[in-house]
């Protein structure tokens, strides 16, 4: 191996560019004036929150539409603050999302009371336990919320979340299933609450009640799409970093935390998607914060002589449980979906009410060409920026009918693959026609995404999407270090999913918390509060 050493020196550098990695460096730049370094394997920056383009369409590869971005909000303020504004938002239509089902379909405004209402009508005989769900979940989300507190918050929030662990009885355990069972008959109903699973990747049966009260709170006042595309994140948030001093670093993936005496010194690079591919670079900080994950920072990037209690434990973990993967079909349209009747709103069609054996069926659907469950979504209808009309099909598969392709070139596999992915986009589009005919028709390019080119992008095991599996044996007392921002090297941090759960804004609340435990760190009431002055500053130019 050619050694290319280039003794750089960073105050802070991020392994990573995702949502958590962008905000723990656009925090560290402005607020703390560091000089921070962000390296990327991919040879765009965002991780999930990346955008791609094919003649004049344009697609995000993870961004559908997000929560709780309301002008005011105090989330939204946090997101105008580590993008320095320059990420504008649009609602999405109301409805907002559709779950369609044979002989049900449900529209979701984003209206908390006529969420309910709406319910109700369908299910009149359980008007009471509908009524008690919507309280339910905004207790088990706070039970999460004070679950994550008492694990990555700083001392005060470490009580605060101790202190709510006694007054929400709302176990971590408890799955889905078990919830929706102990308090419904009717099994539509049942199906019809858990349509967004897919927002978290785990069935009721795998998911706990906790995590999906996590996610349907995160809905209820409707959807947002990043105006431009998801790509002007990661943008805004390089300028701010580089406006200060530090730098994006594309093709470069990390291969080891390098030590000294016994502390974190910086990182070993190794370059990809380039010609150079057997040179490597060196980096140094005092602080290194990883956005990949807990499994490749334990199980990869730190050598293995170094003593990692609990790295068998989380081993076997990964081996036991795998993540959630996904296909995604994106289509450039001849013509505007919304002849149609679409009008930017998401669609989640499941073939029977089972959601269990939906999942359990993931890999066996592309046997026999026949899907059980599509989510549909349509970019070019949500941005009004977007120059040519676009639509995404996603749906879960199994990782190991992808497998013997994982060492093949990215975009350069052989023909068997290339038919597969055929056939696999076939089988999408024409379910999706057979919902809405006429669809097959607009049809006019089509490229697919399979978990072994999420793999290559983001090294993820097995092209995971959502970090470790959110299942409850995460939550158990010996497995807890696992999801900690500080780890057991001195001067080494996580952030990301792993820290919270998947999607954007846990994403950035997990870089907050990340953020209020470096070296002359930011707590996390400040940082609500410079971006709450921010907002206010900016709304009064």
């Amino acid at each position: 191996m050619k050694t290319t050493h280039t003794a750089r020196d960073y105050d802070l550098i991020l392994i990573g560019s995702g949502m958590g990695a962008l905000t723990v460096a656009s925090l560290m730049a402005q607020l703390r004036g560091k000089r921070v370094l962000v390296l990327e394997r991919h040879f765009r920056a965002g991780g999930f929150t990346h955008s791609f383009s094919r003649k004049n369409f344009h697609w995000d590869v993870g961004i559908h539409y997000i929560g709780q971005m309301g002008e005011g909000s105090s989330i939204r303020s946090l997101f105008d603050l580590i993008t320095g504004k320059g990420v504008q938002w649009s609602k999405m239509p109301e409805p907002f999302e559709k779950f369609v089902y044979p002989g049900l379909q449900f529209d979701l405004y984003g209206d908390k009371k006529r969420f309910i209402a709406d319910v109700v009508q369908l299910f009149p005989a359980e008007e009471k336990a509908i009524r008690q769900y919507f309280q339910d979940i905004s207790q088990a989300a706070t039970a999460f919320f004070f679950h994550t507190m008492r694990q990555n918050g700083t001392s005060l929030f470490k009580l605060v979340g101790c202190f709510g662990k006694f007054w929400n009885s709302i176990s971590l355990d408890l799955t889905t299933k078990e919830y929706l069972d102990s308090h419904f008959q009717n099994p539509q109903l049942k199906a019809l609450l858990v349509s967004q699973w897919g927002d978290y990747g785990l069935p009721p049966a795998e998911s706990p009640f906790v995590i999906h009260a996590t996610v349907v709170s995160h809905y209820l006042q409707g959807g947002y799409y990043p105006v431009g595309g998801a790509g002007t994140i990661a943008d805004s948030v390089q300028s701010i970093v580089e406006d200060r001093g530090g730098k994006f670093l594309l093709n470069r993936q990390v291969i080891e935390i390098l030590r000294d005496r016994g502390k974190v010194a910086g990182v070993r690079v190794e370059k990809v998607n380039t010609p150079h591919k057997d040179e490597f670079e060196e980096y140094y900080a005092p602080v290194v914060v990883s956005n990949v994950g807990a499994a490749n920072t334990y199980l990869k990037l730190i050598p293995p002589n170094y003593p990692i209690p609990f790295r068998e434990s989380l081993a076997k973990f990964v081996q036991k449980h795998s993540p959630a993967t996904n296909i995604t079909v994106y289509l450039g349209l001849k013509d505007d979906p919304r002849k149609l009747g679409f009008q930017g709103e998401n669609h989640w069609i499941y073939e029977k009410f089972d959601h269990d054996a939906i999942y359990e069926q993931r890999s066996s659907w592309i046997e026999n060409g026949q899907p059980l469950q599509a989510y549909i979504s349509f970019p070019s209808l949500k941005d009004p920026q977007a120059k040519a009309h676009t639509a995404e099909i996603i749906t879960f598969a199994d990782y190991d009918t992808f497998a013997n392709w994982k060492n093949q070139q990215w975009r350069h596999r052989d023909a068997e693959y290339k038919a597969l992915k055929q056939h696999i986009s076939q089988a999408l589009i024409d379910f999706v026609n057979k919902h809405y005919p006429g669809f097959a028709d607009f049809v006019d390019y089509v490229e697919v995404s399979t978990p072994v080119t999420t793999e290559h992008f983001t090294a993820h095991p097995q092209g995971g999407i959502y970090g470790l599996p959110v299942t409850s044996e995460r939550f158990q007392p010996e497995n807890l270090p696992w999801t900690q921002v500080k780890t057991p090297l001195p001067g080494l941090y996580l952030t990301g999913a792993d820290i919270y759960i998947g999607g954007i804004v846990p994403a950035v609340m997990s870089g907050v918390m990340t953020t209020s435990h470096l070296p002359d760190g930011i707590s996390i009431p400040q940082a609500f509060t410079v971006a709450a002055k921010a907002g206010g500053e900016l709304s009064n130019k």
